[in-house]
């Protein structure tokens, strides 16, 4: 664990409660790989399955070398989430103060548990618990980057994940390529394949799974318990969400509350960044950012006769009248690259 000496210096290190798309809704990237082919039928598919074959792979070993390169900073990444850590625990102190004030105010100025409750004495409580809440803001605003060896071993950690770039970019084109060969072999053997097609396809999608989370892994600046708790609450609805397909997911129904207007997606450039839940940006996962809505909340998102679910995690987009911003995959599953009209239905669970 890092000294006392040491803690104010490093607690800065992830500014990582802006969440993802602070910036995430800023001018999409178009998209990697060639756009589906159209027509192809059951003899299409041992050529679909021979290219989807090495395009998988290319995209694990891709991901493998990234994840052995992430690695080598090992040391650093430990701090790194030891300070995160240290963040998230002053955020909490500060927020619960906060609420222990507002709360003792609420009341008509009564004391907080174990102050004096002498009513001269009062007066100088609420004065003792404000400046309470000011130690408290004080010292979120060190962990925020108020020390310049915070801002130095901040800006060590931005260097090392850029220098990893270049391999995440290749990582993320391979797994784009591989994504739309997919597709195109999933809609083949949606009429015309056997089961044992069917399983090597699901084998597929699943290999591609787990190289996007070895991506969004390496490329994470920190995770925190704050995050890892994030991503096990979030894994049973997603897992809801991603297995329904266009339709609704089973357990969740509309709710009446109906938005129209434009949608965008994150670029690359986010993978690992933390979303406002505290869980990393994973492009492949069905997730999205709205502005307003509950973090948590499923949304049923349409565009033309195509449609697709996500779970809300994060907060934007910030760009113009843009109302939603998904996932990569929840774009591709719309089938747009850059931004389209959209219509999103809410969604709440129905036990």
């Amino acid at each position: 664990m890092l000294s006392r000496a040491a803690l104010p210096a490093a607690l800065l290190v992830a500014l990582l409660g802006a969440g993802a798309t602070g910036s995430a809704a800023q001018e999409a990237p178009e998209a990697q790989g060639p756009a589906p082919t159209r027509g192809a039928t059951a003899a299409d598919l041992p050529r679909l399955q021979a290219e989807l074959a090495g395009a998988t792979a290319q995209a694990r070993d891709l991901a493998a070398a990234l994840d052995a390169a992430a690695a080598q900073a090992g040391g650093l990444r430990r701090q790194v989430e030891e300070l995160a850590e240290a963040q998230d625990a002053a955020r909490a102190r500060f927020d619960d103060r906060v609420r222990e004030v507002y709360i003792a105010q609420a009341r008509g100025g009564a004391s907080l548990p174990g102050l004096p409750r002498d009513p001269h004495e009062r007066v100088l409580d609420r004065r003792g618990a404000t400046r309470a809440v000011v130690v408290e803001r004080e010292l979120v605003d060190a962990v925020s980057g108020e020390s310049e060896a915070a801002r130095a071993l901040a800006e060590r950690s931005a260097a090392y994940r850029s220098g990893l770039r270049a391999q995440a970019e290749q990582a993320l084109a391979a797994q784009e390529r591989a994504r739309v060969l997919l597709a195109q072999a999933e809609q083949v053997a949606a009429v015309a394949a056997a089961a044992e097609e069917r399983a090597r396809l699901v084998a597929a999608r699943e290999a591609l799974d787990r190289a996007s989370a070895s991506v969004t892994q390496a490329l994470a600046p920190a995770v925190t318990d704050r995050g890892r708790r994030a991503q096990r609450d979030e894994a049973s609805v997603l897992a809801a969400v991603e297995a329904a397909g266009a339709a609704y997911p089973a357990g969740w129904a509309p709710t009446g509350t109906v938005l129209r207007g434009e949608a965008s997606w994150y670029g690359p450039g986010f993978v690992g960044s933390p979303t406002a839940s505290g869980a990393p940006y994973d492009p492949e996962r069905l997730t999205c950012a709205h502005k307003t809505l509950p973090l948590g909340t499923v949304v049923h998102v349409v565009r033309g006769t195509r449609a697709v679910n996500c779970l809300v995690n994060d907060r934007g987009p910030y760009v113009g009248d843009r109302i939603i911003d998904l996932s990569r995959a929840g774009s591709r599953a719309l089938g747009y690259d850059g931004v389209a009209q959209v219509v999103v239905e809410v969604l709440a669970p129905t036990g």
